[in-house]
């Protein structure tokens, strides 16, 4: 009898370990099936627009092709209004997807701990060490969250090309002859200003900077770094920009207008000139134009004086993807990132959708009249040379700028321990800003902001600069 339980016993564990390992089996396809999703949120990048949804299909396929691995990329909804400050609610609401688009409020994100550090990333990737300009790499060494594969952010002044005609149709060079341009056009045209910008002057800030002094964040005056804010050559730039207020040349409602009224305000000949970023953001403002009055643009070079350029930072990007330190695959996350940079990705990202911004036939690209439309959605690799133009000849043209006008400024983050003073310093410039371009202070009143600015603070964090720049 205990011979014939032992048997049974035996028995028993054998079945069961066989309807173990059948069970094991049958559910091993289903694990196997399991394909990794990737959320992403992206300004401009809704789910809700089947354009988006096509191109992630396409990203999705060619990564497969790229790295053998199957992934679901969905896309995330941000809500309504201020991308920045709607996307941060979200993230530290506790939603928050693996690739994140950044256009500001990324360094309280950071500083939560919720990003992934990318630089050990990015200095062993061939991808990214062959397509990175040596201001991306230096950005990333100083603030390693951000990664924008782009070429710099200069903004180049656009004119309307049959009201520069107008007026002479002849490139200005210096301050003045920038002044004596807007001066016959609005004579011209006296119901239309003749620039406008975004809520502050930084866009122009581009063209006018360096004429006026101002060739870095930090600039030498009287043997030592100051701050280009509370610099002689500001208080001389803001001058000039109150007299073009104070004339009817710089649009009045600057200071309410956003990206999109800007833009609508060149194509309805409310304005003569906007600020466009150099690249394909040019070639887009041209089409709409030609579209809306029948005329191109004419890009113009940055004035000439004290210096003449466009400065690039290399203290952190303002705006880039950034990995999510809560997602289950961060490295799977760069790997995506690494592909969109490769000639494969930038194929994708340059050109759009096939059948929507450009057809193929016998190896042949040709464009389609929706190709305006598209912009990359994910990177923007400078030295990519596809199988059909990538600008049109006003957005090579701003390339060329690019090219000839670009000076590294050695900037540098300020410290966490500072950053409440720097946000307080800049909310007193934007103060003084506004109310000296508009009239309501005098140019006199700049004095009266420097000193604020140094007991506010900025005396700390000039000194910290002085070490910096050494």
């Amino acid at each position: 009898m205990k011979r014939f339980l032992i048997t049974l016993l035996a028995m028993t564990v054998l079945i069961s370990l066989v309807f173990v390992g059948c069970k094991k089996k049958e559910e091993a396809p289903a694990e196997s099936q399991e394909v990794p999703t990737i959320r992403i949120v992206g300004k401009d990048f809704s789910p809700t627009d089947d354009i988006n949804l096509q191109f992630l299909e396409k990203m999705a396929a060619g990564f497969e092709v790229y790295s053998g691995q199957k992934v679901n990329l969905e896309l995330v909804q941000v809500p309504d209004g201020g991308y920045a400050e709607k996307l941060n609610l979200m993230l530290l609401g506790g939603d928050i997807p693996d690739m994140i688009y950044f256009q500001g409020g990324d360094e309280a994100v950071s500083k939560q701990g919720l990003l992934v550090d990318l630089k050990s990333y990015v200095d062993n990737s061939k991808v990214m060490q062959n397509v990175l300009q040596d201001f991306n790499k230096q950005r990333i060494a100083n603030y390693p969250y951000l990664l924008w594969i782009a070429p710099p952010r200069a903004r180049v002044a656009l004119v309307r090309e049959d009201w520069f005609k107008e007026a002479g149709g002849k490139i200005p060079v210096t301050v003045d002859d920038y002044y004596n341009l807007f001066k016959t056009i609005k004579k011209n045209h006296p119901d239309a200003f003749v620039m406008t910008d975004t809520g502050s002057p930084t866009r122009m800030d581009f063209t006018f900077d360096h004429a006026f002094g101002e060739t870095a964040t930090w600039i030498k005056q009287g043997g030592s770094y100051v701050y280009k804010k509370v610099s002689d050559a500001e208080k001389e730039k803001l001058a000039f920009y109150q007299k073009l207020y104070a004339e009817g040349l710089f649009d009045k409602d600057y200071v309410t207008t956003k990206w999109d009224t800007m833009e609508d305000k060149l194509y309805n000949n409310k304005v003569a000139m906007v600020f466009g970023t150099s690249g394909v953001v040019c070639d887009i403002y041209d089409t709409k134009l030609q579209t809306n009055q029948g005329v191109g643009l004419v890009a113009l070079p940055p004035a000439k004086g004290v210096g003449q350029g466009y400065s690039v930072s290399t203290a952190k990007e303002t705006r880039g993807w950034a990995i999510s330190a809560t997602s289950k695959n961060p490295d799977l996350v760069f790997q995506l990132l690494e592909f969109m940079a490769t000639d494969e990705g930038q194929l994708l990202d340059r050109y759009g959708v096939e059948g929507v911004h450009y057809t193929v036939d016998n190896g042949k690209y040709t464009a389609t009249d929706k190709k305006s439309e598209w912009w990359p959605r994910i990177n923007e690799v400078m030295t990519y040379d596809g199988p059909m133009p990538l600008l049109g000849a006003l957005g090579l043209k701003s390339w060329d700028f690019l090219g000839e006008y670009v000076v590294g400024d050695p900037d540098f983050p300020i410290p966490a321990d500072m950053a409440p003073t720097w946000d307080a310093l800049i909310n007193l410039y934007k103060e003084y800003n506004f109310k000296i371009i508009t009239g309501e202070y005098s140019i006199d009143k700049f004095d009266e902001f420097v000193k604020k600015w140094y007991d506010l603070g900025g005396d700390k964090i000039t000194e910290y600069a002085q070490g910096m720049l050494k």
